[in-house]
């Protein structure tokens, strides 16, 4: 089942040579793949009774509380916001963002090694209040179609439910992605079930972070509540939205499980791969690539730079080089699931098609191969911070050398576009893809999917990518 993998250096910090610092629990870990491997032949729920999943613990799955859908005549369709888009760069003007992330809390019950936000997670901040939210919405404009909530650890912003719908009734927004540790099922059951009837037409994706077998999970996931099974919470996370979205008609909700490849779990990923495309079976599953971030001072990371002194990539880096290059032909030949429930199977093919194209450009970058595409972060993509200061990016928001962020919402009384618009958001854009924060960058929602929407000689080629999985999934 294993992949095979090219040749790499072999650093002096290396972790062993299967890059785990823990003999014992790599042995684990490997016990605990071959588990889960011997599964794949088990039928849905047999599969489902061996992965531990228990859904009669959960009565949000059942009982639901009944919302009233929000009245919008908003045009939610992507082709308009980049027509906007396109027609306003022809002009030479600044377009209103198409894509947005939003961190809506930098608190987090976990403490992952690998997080970019490690020197301030948890911090006391003053984070944006809902009514606050509210009126920077109103003036986000007319193109915004895609938003992704990230953390911290979003849902433990109370308000995150409110956020969303205010993001619905103020914004054309189309997509909402959330990004979660899935760290209490129940209330990622109840979220869903409140937005997906508010919201009618809006596309809902959960992004469920999972770093591989239960060992390997559970150690970087970890509380002082005593039997906390991280790994679990996640998996019955993911089969518990399936089956809602079936049960209640939830057409346009997906869940994906996300993995960051790092130096310490990337030996294990081959098999961990094999297991998600064939135990799991996720929606979709997508592979991140570990980054020294500006707020990560005191990782054992090397920075890019450092690392591409050699002439070879590091072994987490070659590993994410053969798992997402395997990951598209596997979605090409139709062996991996991977086509998100849009309102039509050619809007699903071709957000699949971009995420592909996103991980090829990640591909590119760390080979040191020309861009395919200049990064638009802070012209077509837009990044809000839990606190209000407004950028392309979050490493340009946070740099605690030098702080590149366009604004601070607070001091423009909420008025996005009087910031977005202002002198020195358009100085900061001049640095945008020439500072040192750009090189080796690999911020997926913030720098490549914003900027593959406006290269249009990749939006040909994501057209056609999108046509062979959509034959695929006939």
């Amino acid at each position: 089942m294993s992949l095979s993998l090219p040749t790499v250096s072999s650093p002096a910090d290396c972790n062993g040579a299967d890059g785990l610092k823990n003999t014992s629990l790599h042995e684990r870990a490997r016990h605990e793949l071959d588990n889960l491997l011997s599964l794949v032949h088990l039928p849905l729920e047999q599969r489902r009774d061996a992965l531990g999943v228990d859904l009669s613990r959960y009565s949000a799955l059942s009982e639901r509380e009944v919302s009233a859908p929000i009245r919008s005549r908003k045009n939610r369709e992507m082709r308009w916001a980049l027509l906007r888009t396109y027609g306003a760069k022809l002009l030479g003007r600044i377009p209103n963002p198409v894509m947005m992330t939003h961190i809506v809390t930098t608190r987090c019950n976990y403490a992952c090694s690998f997080c970019s936000f490690a020197d301030t997670l948890n911090a006391k901040t003053n984070e944006l209040s809902l009514a606050e939210i509210e009126k920077t919405y109103a003036t986000l404009g007319n193109s915004m179609n895609v938003i992704v909530y990230s953390g911290g650890e979003t849902t433990l912003n109370r308000h995150l439910p409110e956020i969303i719908e205010a993001a619905y009734r103020l914004t054309p927004v189309q997509s909402v992605y959330i990004i979660s540790n899935a760290w209490k099922p129940q209330l990622l059951f109840q979220i869903t079930h409140r937005i997906m009837q508010s919201c009618p037409g809006l596309h809902l994706t959960w992004s469920l972070s999972i770093e591989g077998p239960p060992s390997i999970n559970n150690k970087e996931r970890t509380t002082k509540a005593k039997g906390w099974n991280a790994w679990q919470n996640t998996i019955d996370a993911m089969v518990g939205l399936q089956q809602m979205r079936e049960e209640f008609d939830y057409e346009l909700l997906d869940v994906q499980l996300c993995t960051v490849c790092t130096p310490d779990n990337h030996a294990l990923l081959p098999d961990w791969y094999a297991v998600v495309r064939d135990v799991l079976r996720p929606d979709k599953w997508n592979l991140n690539l570990m980054r020294r971030s500006v707020q990560m001072a005191n990782s054992p990371l090397a920075s890019f730079s450092a690392r591409r002194r050699s002439a070879t990539l590091e072994p987490f880096e070659a590993t994410y080089q053969a798992i997402t290059q395997q990951v598209r032909e596997d979605v090409i030949s139709g062996r991996l699931q991977f086509l998100y429930h849009t309102a039509t199977p050619a809007d699903g093919a071709m957000k699949s098609a971009v995420d592909l194209l996103s991980q090829e450009e990640n591909r590119r970058m760390m080979s040191s191969q020309k861009p395919a595409f200049c990064c638009q972060a802070g012209s077509v993509g837009a990044y809000i911070s839990s606190e209000g200061s407004v950028s392309g990016c979050e490493e340009f928001a946070h740099n605690p050398q030098e702080e590149k962020a366009f604004g601070h919402l607070r001091d423009y009384n909420y008025d996005f576009q009087a910031l977005w618009h202002s002198d020195r958001a358009q100085a900061m854009r001049t640095l945008v893809g020439k500072s040192s924060e750009c090189f080796g960058c690999s911020l997926e929602s913030q720098r490549n999917y914003p900027s593959i929407l406006v290269s249009l000689n990749t939006l040909l080629k994501a057209r056609g990518l999108a046509s062979k999985i959509e034959n695929q999934a006939v």
